[in-house]
């Protein structure tokens, strides 16, 4: 395996330097890179994972890997290209490798890496309600079009929490707009950030993982360049948590 023209072997140890770029079919993608794990202990030195991306079986597919420190492949995420966007048709980390966090997130920061890289306006996807909360931690949003299915999330999994203070204010929006007489397409984009919001919150008390607070079954989700933007010190934090020397900057938007 290459890393910046440096050849590595399990159990070696890296140079966590800037990413370099490559650009094949006019697409720029990143060169491998290594990384760290905010739960694994090891040297700081010492790489625990290894990112790459590879084009796909076809010349509008992209595929995110990631390998251990033994050079393993322990997780991948499959995008699809569009006219002005990347599709993320699937994110998967290795069962028996899941103890291990971070995977997922490093998967997830090299489709923004590419996405930015690119000048492309969006990230889309359609997220089971096992990881809707794990894809609303890097700010995608839910991205309904069908109104009773926003109403619906809103009733079952919002103002069930109607009792709850902790969820005063996301419970009233909720209500609020249940009780609109007209719905148009500004309406449903309110609806979809008022899920969001609730999302959020759910993430801040750290309750996403409580049986109670699962989302069923799931729905279309997206990140914009501008949601990019507007949160890049919490996506430059991310970055700089597992040692990727990469930055969003204003002047890059």
């Amino acid at each position: 395996m290459i890393i910046n023209s440096i050849q590595y072997t399990p159990q070696k140890y890296c140079s966590f330097s800037g990413i370099s770029f490559r650009k094949p079919d006019k697409i720029k993608l990143f060169n491998e890179f290594c990384c760290k794990s905010p739960s694994i202990k090891t040297t700081p030195e010492c790489a625990d994972y290894f990112v790459r991306i590879e084009p796909g079986y076809t010349n509008k597919e992209l595929s995110i890997k990631v390998d251990d420190g033994d050079f393993n492949e322990i997780g991948s995420s499959v995008l699809t290209i569009k006219s002005n966007s990347l599709y993320n048709d699937n994110i998967d980390v290795t069962a028996k490798r899941r103890k291990f966090s971070g995977a997922g997130s490093v998967m997830k920061l090299g489709e923004l890496i590419t996405m930015l890289e690119n000048n492309m306006d969006k990230i889309e996807l359609h997220s089971l309600g096992q990881a809707v909360y794990f894809h609303s931690k890097f700010k995608f949003k839910p991205a309904m079009t069908n109104i009773e299915d926003i109403k619906s999330y809103l009733l079952e999994d919002v103002l069930i929490r109607k009792n709850d203070k902790r969820f005063n204010k996301v419970c009233k929006l909720a209500e609020e707009w249940l009780n609109k007489n007209e719905i148009d397409d500004k309406s449903i984009e309110e609806g979809n950030n008022i899920l969001y919001t609730y999302l959020q919150t759910v993430n801040e008390l750290k309750l996403n993982r409580e049986p109670e607070f699962e989302i069923m079954p799931g729905f279309d989700m997206v990140l914009t360049r501008k949601d990019i933007f507007d949160n890049k010190d919490y996506f430059n934090g991310l970055f700089k948590k597992f040692g990727i020397d990469y930055q969003i900057s204003d002047s890059s938007y």
